[in-house]
């Protein structure tokens, strides 16, 4: 057993968007055989109702209430330093003086970040204790793309943004023991960009999929509406506010042309105002919260990921295999996960591609349920959680017994 400090840049609890299904599986399996003292920030209200459950998790706890705006903020501010607005954006003299109390009283073995923006919360750490550092993506390949997509001044902000969160990235790997990402796809990706001198340890570590919660069995009652098409995630996040933006401007008049039943959801919360105007389009339903998500794909035909600009392994696209359903993504939402083209998902790229793949499903669904039945038997055997936290444990092992020896 180790004493581990669990740092995270957003409360682990409840796992309902993207980053907090892989920080809440990392921080439930470390609780069953490590001790765990935990600090992080909570940037949504509602989330404060779950910190008395976290107490009763955990051996410590610390966190600290930033709202959206004072977020904004503190990047804004950044702006006029030479940090980078992801770092400005949270503030850190509470939860150092947590840390750095465990760290006077000799109470940790060994810190596991989940992000780097919680990095500088253990600035003054004790040398003998090493850290795993799960960076999850390349976030400044990101904001590349951010300044690549958009005109001035914003891609210059984006582009500094770009350049020096990178190099805050790239001085967490060298310090890091170990520095973990979300695919291989991503961990080759920052390898890539690291300078060949280099002597960082960048490996990947697999999301998983809940394939007891998004089991297609446990909703054999529900009702199919089949010519459904659903999208999935935090519609208050850029990249999928911009996804769901361009497609029902580009993709969507195209299929309801072929396909005049059809129908498209998008759920999940919170919901942007540009979001929600998407419901005066026919045939475009915004559900906002959703209490089961499987459920709600459960009743739909097509699970659809037509992100234009993503880092990582989408969650929205494992779920939707885990479902059984047929997936049709770009391929930047495909990339980072291990699935055959035409077999388990139907990847295509640009407006008519993605309208030409929606069309031939919504017409064949003997099609649709082919990939979807793929798809799932494919989720069970490569992304149940069991292996990933499998893999977790012997990082976690590896990196102890080093610093032991």
């Amino acid at each position: 057993m180790a004493r581990i400090l669990f740092l995270a840049h957003r409360i682990p609890y409840p796992p309902n968007k993207g980053d907090k299904i892989r920080s809440w599986h990392f921080l439930e399996h470390l609780l069953e055989k490590h001790e765990v003292h935990l600090a992080f920030y909570v940037d949504q209200p509602r989330d404060l109702v779950h910190i008395d459950f976290l107490h009763t998790k955990v051996k410590s706890l610390c966190y600290h209430y930033v709202s959206r705006l004072s977020q904004f903020a503190g990047a804004a501010l950044g702006l006029l330093t030479a940090r980078p607005m992801t770092l400005a954006a949270y503030p850190k003299r509470k939860l150092k003086a947590y840390v750095d109390d465990l760290f006077a009283r000799d109470e940790i073995d060994l810190v596991f970040l989940f992000s780097g923006a919680v990095a500088p919360l253990i600035a003054d750490k004790p040398e003998r204790v090493p850290v795993i550092a799960d960076l999850v993506d390349v976030d400044s390949d990101k904001w590349a793309a951010y300044a690549a997509q958009h005109s001035f001044p914003m891609s210059w902000v984006y582009a500094r943004e770009a350049r020096l969160l990178f190099r805050f990235e790239a001085s967490v790997a060298e310090a890091a023991s170990a520095t973990t990402f979300v695919s291989e796809a991503e961990a080759a990706l920052f390898r890539s960009k690291l300078p060949t001198t280099s002597r960082a340890r960048v490996c990947h570590i697999n999301n998983g999929v809940d394939l007891k919660a998004f089991d297609p069995k446990r909703f054999q009652d529900t009702a199919v509406a089949p010519q459904t098409v659903i999208f999935t995630g935090a519609m208050d996040y850029q990249p999928n506010v911009e996804a769901v933006e361009w497609f029902v401007t580009n993709v969507w008049p195209s299929v309801c042309r072929s396909v005049p039943e059809a129908r498209f959801l998008i759920a999940g919360a919170p919901v942007h105002p540009r979001v929600q105007a998407l419901a005066e389009n026919s045939n475009v339903s915004v559900l906002g919260f959703v209490d089961d998500m499987a459920e709600t794909i459960a009743g739909t035909g097509i699970v659809v990921a037509p992100l234009l600009t993503a880092r990582g392994v989408q969650n929205k696209v494992l779920e939707g295999m885990a479902m059984g359903k047929a997936v049709v993504a770009t391929p930047a939402a495909k990339e980072g996960i291990e699935a055959e083209e035409g077999k388990h998902l139907l990847v295509a790229d640009g407006a008519d591609g993605l309208g030409s793949a929606i069309i031939s499903l919504l017409c064949n669904p003997d099609d649709a349920a082919r990939l979807g039945a793929f798809a799932r038997v494919h989720m069970e055997t490569h992304y149940g959680w069991s292996r990933t936290l499998a893999e977790l444990d012997v990082l976690i092992a590896e990196v102890c017994q080093k610093d032991v020896g």
